[in-house]
């Protein structure tokens, strides 16, 4: 059996400072240029509505596609146990690096690691953002918010909503994301099904899909693609180098 060698388009260097000296050099959008440019995003559960909310707050055209008739019917309801972050709330010794180890650790050293890094960087202004859309994290009775243990990390980093995190996480997005559709930045697109993503030059510049309704299969451009569908949705390959491609494709989009 071949091994698979999956680029992660993650910047080069060391894994401390690969984000972010990635960062420093990499090219900014006016903020009146952004309105000139459209992003596609594939999804509407965390990720994707979150995405999309961000992208469109920050004054981008984005169109959201969403495979259910609602955003608020994602998977990431499903999300029951919380949400970690290295605040280090509980004083035990916990960091940006230790979440990173466990992260890794935990997903049995498969991760793509400069990614796992960058996520646990940012890791505590996703509860930030996540607090400030209304999700009602359990909280101290001084008022701060809980932490507790979970999974087999060391140290009591996990922010919850009893057992209902991925819920309320997910209708907090879902707020942030109708504001903006209802302020025009954010097209949303239910009841469609992505059948393919168009690659040009190497980049993810628009995608092919399916409208459940009509059964029409339509297409769409934009300058970025963000595939947000937790697992690539339910679209399935038997073909191993029709997985290998469409992987490929996919971390090119990442890259953009």
């Amino acid at each position: 059996m071949s091994s698979v060698n999956l680029n992660a388009n993650a910047p080069s260097g060391p894994i401390e400072t690969t984000w972010s000296e990635h960062k420093k050099k990499i090219k900014l959008v006016a903020p009146a240029n952004k309105r000139k440019h459209t992003v596609i995003v594939v999804g509407t559960g965390l990720a994707g509505g979150a995405a999309a909310a961000s992208l469109g707050e920050l004054g981008y055209n984005v169109l959201n596609f969403c495979i259910q008739d609602s955003p608020r019917r994602a998977h990431s309801v499903a999300a029951q146990g919380g949400i970690n972050a290295a605040k280090n709330y509980q004083n035990d010794g916990d960091s940006v690096w230790r979440l990173f180890h466990d992260t890794v650790k935990g997903g049995d050293f498969r991760a793509r690691e400069a990614n796992v890094y960058r996520l646990a960087e940012v890791s505590n202004s996703i509860i930030d953002q996540c607090a400030a859309q209304g999700v009602p994290f359990g909280r101290e009775y001084g008022g701060t918010l809980a932490n507790r243990s979970f999974g087999g990390a060391q140290v009591s980093r996990t922010f919850y909503a009893r057992g209902q995190t991925g819920q309320q996480l997910l209708l907090g997005a879902y707020s942030s994301l109708m504001r903006q559709v209802d302020a025009g930045t954010v097209k949303l697109f239910p009841r469609r099904e992505m059948l393919d993503l168009v690659v040009i030059d190497g980049k993810a510049r628009g995608i092919v899909c399916r409208n459940l309704v009509t059964g029409e299969v339509e297409k769409y451009a934009a300058d970025a693609v963000i595939l947000a569908t937790g697992g690539y949705s339910t679209v399935f390959f038997l073909s191993t180098n029709a997985v290998n491609c469409n992987a490929t494709a996919a971390w090119r989009c990442h890259k953009r």
